[in-house]
């Protein structure tokens, strides 16, 4: 009875490490701007705490009564997943004031605080319920096929269904029935009666405790949020204001009605370059009242694409009216839009707020320009704008600047820089002219801002001379897999807090370190290959973003989908017939160098071929799987070559395995996808991983010592 209850808690473990894990992930990417580098940091984060609890489980021999410790644990492990999700926008809230932008220390320190309590007592359940197993090498496959069926519900039901703190209730209900299966091996028989009444006053007390209506009294004060839908590319949240509405998108603010300037801006500096308008393309913000200042251009057709198409049907009453004079409404992907429209444009808006994030830098970047061009008429105009002003441009801003100048310049002749509350970026083959008072004035065009009376000509040009300036033409060129744009954003991003990657990065770093110290022949094998796991998993979800646009429907099923081959992968390890697992495993460690260098290649060539969306998403699911199946059957045979002290092995080998998928989780996004590319991240993971097998082969002779 005790060898199923104990099977049951790791496979109930698993099914609610990874249901929580998906939902602090989306609700992360939400609270904190929509950043992929967020999922990096929260993946990495939660492996290493959660390395921390399993390193903790060594003391477990220590305990007296055992599976009473283990009961209570798991009790406790059920309260934690909706109280962690309150923690978090508590801590925005509380934290900083409303409005204030997060820095990347306030994100490392929400998310260790948060995901401390879960992460220990997950960890240490693990090691500790590993070492009560005769063979402790099925507990990773046990703990992986509840995490696979787990990621199952939440993709394929909940998600559809339910919001996140209702469902992830839901989850701890059903885990609550593996806790109370695993009381019944007690043979107190009033175990199983008490275990059944807490599971209820745990589940009452849960659902009393409206996580989502704590949440936006918390992040939206002094607003009432009247609109709020999860939608494959993110969280939408509608807030009213007296009279104005606000447009939030994954916590980031993207527009606000009645900014009459910002509309006038938006358009009229490059709408009165071209000679006669017919078709124009705008992309996103055009619900803020931008198509009503296009409109007075009189243009024959405007298609208008908006990155959230759940934006479109929450203003579908307002736009009505619109639509009956030759604007066109498109729900989608704006890129994948341009790839297959047929018509030819003369203005192309692109409204977006700055790419601080992948699913908005993938709009800024030279591949899509090159699509962009296609679509637009020989004297075609192209708009963006960044933030950054032209009374004073720092160091980080003037990066970012000098990436977007040298990207459109890449495609365009003339690129001309105008200042206003942002600066605009007006990119075309033809002649481009700042008098833009006078071409207002000229095209008879009415406007309450921009024109003679607010704009003088002489200023304007000589604070763009000044920006001009500043642009360096040493800067790179924005590419989708070597994100410089997203990069710089982040630069500029850290630069309001006087505070840079660095100082979090060695801070990290050093606590790897420790880790590192504590590493023996067969555990630096799985510290290497649990890196090259983390980093080649955030590869991926980074790839998917670049493609299609909406890891933050799919990051919960690539999880799945992990789980799924670390489980089949450990199984098959631990039922392997070899005579020699350290062959086997010297081989693991090869395949995973191969594997870096491969998977890379093939999201690369995924993009040369241009294959159709679901074919991307099955072969980047097939990836996941055979990297996940090498990961578990590594874990399998280090622990055959571990067999001396059996809860020891689980403690240093689960620890090793998540310590360095953490520090992979974390380099990835922050240093090397920015900075080299996918590709050469692939080459770095690669050398690492035959350093880790060359030291391993240097050392065979006594890989069984711990």
């Amino acid at each position: 009875m005790r060898k199923n209850a104990i099977r049951s808690a790791l496979f109930g473990l698993g099914f609610l490490s990874i249901s929580t894990q998906i939902y602090l992930l989306r609700e992360s990417y939400i609270v904190f701007y929509g950043n992929e580098l967020i999922l990096g940091i929260m993946l990495s984060v939660w492996m290493l705490l959660t390395g921390a609890g399993a390193w903790l489980g060594r003391y477990f021999s220590r305990v007296r009564r055992k599976f009473r410790f283990i009961l209570f644990l798991m009790f406790l492990l059920s309260t934690l997943p909706v109280l962690m999700m309150i923690k978090l926008d508590l801590y925005r809230a509380l934290v900083l004031p409303a409005g204030a932008i997060a820095g990347l220390n306030d994100v490392i320190y929400a998310t260790f605080l948060v995901q401390l309590p879960f992460c220990l007592v997950n960890g240490f359940l693990f090691s500790s319920l590993s070492a009560l197993l005769r063979h402790a090498g099925n507990a990773y496959s046990l703990e992986a096929s509840g995490s696979m069926v787990a990621g199952a519900i939440v993709n394929f039901i909940l998600l559809w269904l339910f919001p996140a703190w209702l469902s992830l209730l839901l989850m701890s209900g059903l885990y609550l029935a593996t806790v109370v299966f695993f009381s019944f091996s007690f043979q107190n028989r009033m175990v199983p009666v008490l275990a059944i009444l807490l599971s209820g006053l745990i589940l009452s007390g849960l659902f009393m405790a409206d996580a989502r209506r704590i949440g936006y009294h918390s992040l939206y004060p002094g607003q009432s949020v009247i609109e709020d839908r999860e939608t494959p590319y993110g969280q939408l949240v509608v807030t009213a204001n007296a009279s104005q509405l606000n447009f939030y998108e994954n916590g980031l603010l993207m527009f606000s009605s009645g900014d009459n300037i910002n509309n006038e801006e938006n358009v009229h500096y490059a709408m009165v370059q071209h000679p006669a308008t017919k078709n124009v393309l705008i992309v996103s913000g055009g619900l803020s009242g931008a198509i009503v200042e296009i409109m007075k251009y009189h243009p024959q057709r405007v298609d208008y694409v908006e990155l959230n198409p759940a934006l479109l049907r929450f203003s579908e009453t307002s736009l009505k009216a619109l639509e009956k004079k030759a604007v066109f409404l498109h729900a989608g992907d704006a890129r994948r839009f341009v790839k297959n429209s047929s018509a030819v444009y003369d203005v192309v808006l692109i409204l977006l707020p700055p790419p601080s994030s992948l699913q908005l830098n993938r709009l800024y970047t030279s591949e899509f320009l090159i699509e962009l061009k296609s679509r637009l008429s020989p004297d075609g105009i192209v708009s963006y704008s960044l933030p950054t002003t032209s009374d004073y441009v720092s160091y980080a801003g003037g990066g970012l600047n000098s990436i977007l100048y040298r990207t459109l310049k890449e495609s365009f002749k003339n690129v001309l820089l105008v200042p206003g509350g942002k600066t605009y970026f007006i990119a075309s083959d033809s002649e481009l002219s700042l008098d833009i008072p006078q071409l207002i004035e000229r095209k008879g065009i009415p406007t309450s801002y921009v024109n003679k009376y607010y704009l003088n000509t002489s200023q304007m040009k000589e604070r763009s001379a000044y920006m001009n300036a500043g642009i360096s033409p040493a800067a790179g060129i924005n590419h989708d897999f070597r994100p410089l744009m997203f990069f710089a954003q982040m630069n500029y991003w850290m630069s309001y807090f006087n505070r840079h990657y660095i100082t979090a990065i060695i801070l990290l770093l050093l606590v790897f370190l420790v880790a590192v110290f504590n590493l023996t022949a067969v555990n630096t094998g799985l510290f290497t290959g649990g890196f090259t796991a983390g980093a080649l998993q955030v590869l991926i979800l980074l790839s998917l973003q670049v493609y299609c646009g909406y890891v933050f429907q799919l990051t919960g099923f690539i999880i799945m989908l992990f789980m799924l081959g670390l489980s089949l992968g450990s199984l098959a390890g631990a039922r392997w017939s070899g005579k020699d697992p350290f062959r086997s495993y010297l081989a693991i460690q090869l395949s995973l160098a191969a594997l870096s260098v491969l998977i890379p290649l093939a999201l690369l060539q995924t993009g040369h071929i241009g294959l159709p969306e679901w074919t991307i998403q099955s072969k980047v699911s097939t990836l996941t799987v055979v990297l996940a199946f090498m990961v578990g059957m590594e874990y399998s045979f280090a622990f055959r070559l571990s067999q001396r002290n059996k809860a020891l092995a689980v403690s240093k080998n689960y620890s090793a395995d998540l310590f360095g998928s953490a520090l992979g989780a974390f380099i990835v996004p922050v240093i090397l996808f920015p900075l080299l590319g996918l590709m050469n991240t692939g080459y770095v993971l690669a050398l690492l991983n035959t350093a880790g097998a060359a030291a391993l082969y240097i050392k065979r002779r006594n890989f069984v010592s711990l």
